[in-house]
């Protein structure tokens, strides 16, 4: 129904909130609609107008056994001031009126309205038109006998699967073989479809799978240029770190040998300063030893003047006392002076001897 135009749209005109008002003196009957002021009195009696829905129950229609065709006919229906007056008696019970007096003839107008499904036009064309015009008939019947109506007919097939022998087993005079030949060819069409429908769709999930090992490839492709390229970062670190080491390796050695250096230049400084320091000790030594020498020279010296001092003294002593004896003696006592002097040191010089007094 969503694809009518709104003049083909059915409107059924209901109305809501709908009375009869039933005026009764007597033998006097009235009816009539509640007005919109209305103030009821002890003769009036008012009923609603309800709306109401409705099911059919449409039997399924069986073309022969390979279709059966499901029928929703459902009806929303209200009676009117026409209808109610036309039905005096049963103004309590308007809608079980309705029901019961046209379900038949619905019923019976529905089934001969779907034996168009006999031909086989609506499997190309669709089935919406044949609901339409149910919808259509029902709504007009209804509103022709005073009802306010609004139909709705959903068709629902279903096919069993045909083949060849079914469609010979028919006899010739079948009201169904224009149908089953139909449904033969739609059911070889519709397998064509799936067919091609398969084969587009294996040459899609082809394509697809083609795409995806591609895309795979191209995948492993630039993950093995990262793992090439990650191997050669990780070998050029490496080098980079062997090459800190060695150049680690080479400061440690240069800086060892500059240490070793070091301590060589300073071993050598401490040889040189020892060696100095033991000339110095020599030095002292023979300086001490060249002093000593010389102070022993001078007190040699000094105890050979001393000694000579004191022999002169007692060769002065011995000259005075061997004043009286002569020149002779006194001459040989220096000579043999002058002999022992020839064992001893020799006199020091500038100190002559003493003459003799005379």
């Amino acid at each position: 129904m969503s694809g009518e135009s709104d003049a083909e749209r059915w409107d059924p005109g209901f109305v809501g909130d709908h009375y009869l008002v039933t005026a009764r003196l007597g033998p006097f009957r009235k009816l009539f609609l509640k007005p919109r002021e209305f103030t009821p009195r002890f003769y009036h009696r008012l009923t609603e107008l309800t709306i109401e829905d409705w099911n059919l129950p449409v039997p399924d229609l069986r073309l022969g056994e390979a279709v059966r065709i499901s029928v929703d006919l459902s009806v929303r229906f209200q009676p009117t001031l026409d209808y109610a007056r036309s039905h005096p008696d049963s103004l309590d019970q308007l809608s079980h009126t309705i029901k019961l007096h046209h379900q038949r003839v619905l019923l019976d107008m529905v089934l001969e309205e779907l034996r168009v499904l006999e031909d086989p036009f609506w499997l190309g064309e669709g089935y919406a038109g044949i609901e339409r015009r149910v919808e259509t008939l029902i709504n007009e019947t209804l509103a022709g006998q005073g009802i306010r109506c609004r139909t709705r007919c959903v068709l629902s097939p279903e096919f069993q699967a045909l083949d060849e022998a079914e469609l010979e087993n028919l006899p010739p005079w079948s009201p169904y073989r224009p149908l089953y030949q139909a449904l033969l060819q739609r059911q070889h069409r519709i397998a064509a479809e799936a067919e091609r429908r398969r084969l587009e769709l294996e040459a899609e999930e082809e394509a697809v799978r083609m795409e995806r090992e591609r895309a795979r490839l191209l995948l492993e492709q630039r993950e093995t240029e990262l793992r090439k390229a990650k191997y050669a970062l990780e070998a050029e670190r490496l080098k980079a770190e062997l090459a800190a080491e060695e150049t680690l390796q080479a400061e440690r050695r240069a800086a060892e040998a500059r240490q070793k250096e070091e301590q060589v230049r300073h071993e050598q400084r401490l040889r040189e300063m020892e060696i100095e320091a033991e000339l110095q000790s020599k030095a002292r030594r023979t300086e001490a030893m060249e002093d000593a020498d010389a102070r022993l020279r001078r007190e040699i010296e000094l105890l050979a003047l001393e000694r000579q001092r004191l022999l002169l003294e007692e060769e002065v002593r011995d000259i005075k006392l061997a004043k009286a004896k002569g020149w002779i003696i006194n001459a040989s006592r220096r000579f043999q002076l002058g002999q022992d002097a020839e064992f001893d040191d020799p006199e020091p010089p500038g100190l002559p001897p003493e003459l003799p007094e005379t």
